[in-house]
């Protein structure tokens, strides 16, 4: 059995959740559990193997106290226990309690200079190839177990469905799960206000101010809300230009060759130019970068107009999903 303990909700987004649905798709894994933390509407993730680790009552107190409760309760399971753990609150001490009492441990992980304590340690940050050596030897010195490194790019852990249907748009606004789209709401009016352009903007299932959204929105006729979709990918792969927060979606547009403005949101979205144009991104601003609006409506309708010059470019920076497969299963096929 393989358990999975990651961060969800309307603080954490969906980030880490869509990160191990795609290791779980990846290695075609059948008998598993995802532990999160208390979400009161869970069915918003629609997946029927998520579990609360906490009530609505109950607070996470410290990853001690957390490590002891998730193995309290995955004792009642089978005893070849793996355990994949996805969250920022969750350290090396939670790992060291928890990979006493497992067969092997899983970090999957976005940071640098961090210890672990874990069988595996993956980080598919683009920017991490830049720093491939210095991060080995931060990485060796701060676990205390021999480890496999899956790191960079051939790693990617995102949706990647290319059969899925297209639905047009010239701009689709996205800010994952969680984010707060009201951030987006001057430029997409600005926009607007041309007839001509179709606009799409996704509300995720945790997404801030969506009422606020939907109220401002609504009665203009060129702006579309979408409300808690499975997938973006359907709207990802039929617009001509993604605006979004610089996480998990920029592997998805990247994969789809689509011409995107990444804006980074928060602290671990703060990559090299190098780490962004790895994965063929060429437009990426500061969250500070919003207030201006004028100027990043000039640069959407420049990417707009050029956009099949920029997917052209981007051709040369896309993701191998078939690659990927065939390195997660080589790492992983003596334990699975």
């Amino acid at each position: 059995m393989i358990f999975f303990r990651i961060d969800s909700g309307s603080k954490s987004g969906l980030g880490h959740f869509k990160r191990v649905k795609s290791f779980i798709k990846y290695l075609n894994i059948k008998q598993y559990v995802i532990v999160t933390n208390y979400i009161s509407d869970i069915k918003n993730l629609k997946e029927k193997k998520v579990i609360n680790l906490y009530t609505k009552k109950e607070k996470f107190k410290n990853e001690i106290a957390d490590a002891k409760k998730f193995l309290n309760f995955i004792k009642k399971f089978s005893q070849n226990k793996i355990v994949i753990k996805d969250s920022y609150y969750l350290g090396y001490k939670w790992e060291k309690i928890v990979k006493k009492r497992v067969k092997n441990l899983v970090v999957i992980g976005d940071e640098v200079n961090t210890k672990h304590y874990s069988d595996f340690y993956i980080n598919h940050s683009p920017d991490i190839l830049s720093l491939d050596k210095k991060l080995k030897l931060t990485l060796k010195k701060n676990n205390k177990i021999n480890f496999k490194f899956l790191i960079g790019p051939d790693y990617a852990l995102f949706e990647s469905n290319k059969k899925k249907k297209k639905i047009t748009s010239d701009y689709l606004f996205y800010n994952g799960g969680a984010g707060n789209l009201l951030e987006y709401e001057k430029i997409i009016k600005r926009l607007s206000k041309n007839f001509s352009n179709k606009i799409n903007v996704v509300v995720g299932p945790f997404s801030k101010n969506s009422r606020k959204l939907q109220n401002k929105f609504e009665k203009i006729k060129n702006v579309r809300l979408i409300f808690k979709p499975e997938s973006i990918i359907n709207y990802l792969k039929g617009t001509k230009v993604f605006i979004s927060s610089a996480g998990i979606s920029m592997f998805e547009s990247s994969f789809q060759k689509i011409p995107t403005l990444l804006f980074k949101m928060n602290s671990n979205q703060n990559l090299t130019d190098k780490g962004y144009e790895n994965l063929g991104h060429y437009f990426c601003l500061s969250k500070n970068d919003l207030k201006n609006e004028e100027k990043i409506e000039k640069l959407l309708i420049l990417m707009k107009d050029n956009y099949l010059g920029i997917k052209k470019i981007m051709k040369n920076n896309c993701l191998d999903t078939n690659l990927i497969k065939k390195n997660y299963k080589k790492k992983f096929k003596d334990i699975l």
